[in-house]
């Protein structure tokens, strides 16, 4: 894995708790233009924290497209994030990043999976991505539903050469994260809140 590649995951995995949107002893609840800022935020924060420059709804309406600070700046990374699922229909961001993704170093996909549909999702991304020598990273917020999305962990993988690894799992939300500072939102009378977050439904 390349040092750029390696060094994206460890951020952006952070920087996903920084500035979380909801709160386990208070606003429990996102929308889902809330989790839409959100990724924004880590993507840029992470690419700022590496000394590049993020262009958001650039090159042909990619979602963010990551650059050096050359004088003619080069891509360092293709973005896309979608609300719905890999295997869902009309999901198209895997063939936009895989059309481009010769014109970076690695390509970047953050997305939602179902409990029940996370092998579909899995497939979905390893089968268009096949073929293709440049690597792409696939952040999954899995959740479970049960009239909205209940987070339950955070999934980073690696798509290269027609293989698709799991590389980190962390919990999705920071409260969840044990003996972080984050954990001390949750007191005893609230722990029932600890495993689920509340957002819009579907």
């Amino acid at each position: 894995m390349k040092r750029t590649v390696r060094d994206f995951v460890t951020l952006f995995n952070a920087f996903w708790y920084r500035d979380f949107p909801v709160a386990a002893n208070g606003k429990i609840s996102g929308s889902r233009a809330e989790w839409t800022t959100h990724i924004g935020i880590c993507v840029r924060s992470t690419a700022d924290m590496m000394g590049y420059f993020t262009y958001f709804e650039a090159g042909n309406r990619t979602d963010a497209v990551i650059k050096d600070a050359r004088d003619e700046p080069q891509a360092i990374a293709n973005v896309e994030w979608e609300w719905t699922q890999p295997f869902s229909p009309g999901f198209n961001e895997l063939e936009k990043l895989y059309e481009r993704r010769a014109e970076v170093d690695f390509s970047v996909l953050v997305t939602y999976s179902r409990k029940e549909h996370h092998q579909q999702n899995l497939e979905r991304i390893r089968a268009v991505w096949d073929h293709s020598e440049e690597p792409l990273l696939v952040f999954l917020v899995c959740f479970e539903f049960a009239g909205h999305r209940n987070f339950s962990k955070l999934e980073t993988h690696i798509a290269q050469r027609g293989v698709l690894r799991k590389v980190r799992e962390q919990p999705a939300l920071p409260w969840m994260a044990k003996g972080t500072r984050w954990s001390l939102q949750v007191q005893s009378g609230d722990e029932r809140d600890s495993d689920s977050l509340e957002v819009t439904a579907e």
